[in-house]
């Protein structure tokens, strides 16, 4: 599993590096970093982690079409959106602690909740997102260590310090 993990990590970061320099080319790195880190998730029990990667997967897809276009739409406001997670993120800590074995359900569900909308808010291009990212990759951070993902965790924490920078980077 370590390679993947190591693999997985270094897509995603090239994936968070073209984002912040607002390539197209990023989506696909996404797509194949998501798609390998499913299997690492998996094995350490982090079901809705891997269950996130799935819809990062999707959303990696939508982002390449999305970005292709010049057009740019913004569905619903911030506030809605960020309501939605949090409710997502509950209910789904609540089924994972009722129905699973998986060791910290709640930061498992924020990561997914919050991932889900950090993803499409980046295919929307919204300035936002980066700031989302960075709460997200802080709370990895921790949820890596403790499941002794150390590379997963050092990851976030290089992608903390990315979500700083695609802040500057975007500028309105």
């Amino acid at each position: 599993m370590l390679a993947l993990e190591i693999t997985s990590a270094l897509l995603n970061g090239g994936y968070a590096l073209g984002l912040a320099y607002r390539r197209r080319w990023a989506w696909p790195l996404g797509f194949l970093g998501t798609a390998l880190s499913v299997a690492v998730l998996l094995d350490a029990r982090l079901y809705a982690e891997s269950l996130l990667n799935i819809v990062y997967a999707l959303l990696a897809l939508y982002g390449w079409f999305s970005w292709g276009v010049a057009r740019r739409s913004r569905l619903g406001s911030r506030g809605a959106s960020v309501l939605g997670a949090v409710l997502l993120g509950a209910v789904t800590g609540l089924l994972m602690q009722k129905f699973t074995d998986n060791p910290r359900p709640f930061p498992d569900a924020a990561l997914f909740a919050g991932g889900i909308l950090g993803t499409w808010w980046q295919a929307e291009r919204d300035r936002a997102n980066w700031i989302l990212w960075l709460v997200l990759n802080l709370i990895g951070v921790g949820l890596y260590l403790d499941q002794s993902l150390n590379v997963y965790a050092l990851y976030s924490a290089v992608m903390a310090g990315i979500s700083v920078w695609g802040w500057v980077r975007w500028k309105p």
